[in-house]
């Protein structure tokens, strides 16, 4: 069967004719219409998406212009037909990328967001060693201590020994002078 779109090479001509028109629904006119779409470069598809009417000062058409030529943009048509041929979630994922204003903000949070994940995970790493320092240290110094306490404990057994043979020595010294 023949589609009334048979003729149509691109999918701004497809827009101007269903602007004319309206979309036809025959099966075989959705499905050229899914033809043209999906062989055209994205960046025609792009190009229809945003078309909005708007011009920049050198009358070429920018979404973001304030400039206004009177013109009807192909936004509207083009999304139309867009949810028409495509599946909703596919159609939706090409106005997120391509029209959505609030997707560039959204795409720079997400960039920020991963560098601030890296930075965290980069502190978290580092965190992770100084505390394997620290428990480290920690065993060190407990074994330190340790031997500290046996040292101080042995100085004070020392220090006993000393006093006991001073006195010895003293009594000693006492005996040998009585005797003599």
């Amino acid at each position: 069967m023949a589609s009334i779109y048979d003729n149509i090479k691109t999918p701004k001509e497809l827009v101007d004719m269903v602007r004319l028109r309206g979309l036809s629904t025959a099966l075989e006119d959705i499905c050229k219409a899914q033809d043209i779409f999906g062989r055209a470069p994205i960046s025609s598809l792009v190009e229809l998406a945003n078309d909005n009417g708007r011009v920049d000062a050198n009358g070429n058409p920018d979404p973001k212009g304030s400039w206004s030529k009177g013109r009807e943009g192909a936004q509207k048509t083009f999304y139309m037909i867009l949810f028409s041929i495509w599946n909703w979630e596919e159609a939706t994922r090409f106005y997120n990328e391509h029209t959505n204003p609030e997707f560039e903000s959204l795409r720079k949070k997400a960039l920020r967001l991963g560098s601030v994940e890296a930075t965290l995970l980069g502190t978290e790493n580092e965190l992770q060693e100084t505390k394997k320092t620290l428990v480290e240290a920690g065993a060190t110094v407990i074994e330190q201590d340790k031997k500290i306490s046996k040292l101080e404990k042995e100085n004070a057994e020392q220090a006993d020994e000393i006093i006991r043979l001073k006195a010895k020595l003293y009594d000693m010294m006492e005996k040998v002078s009585k005797e003599g």
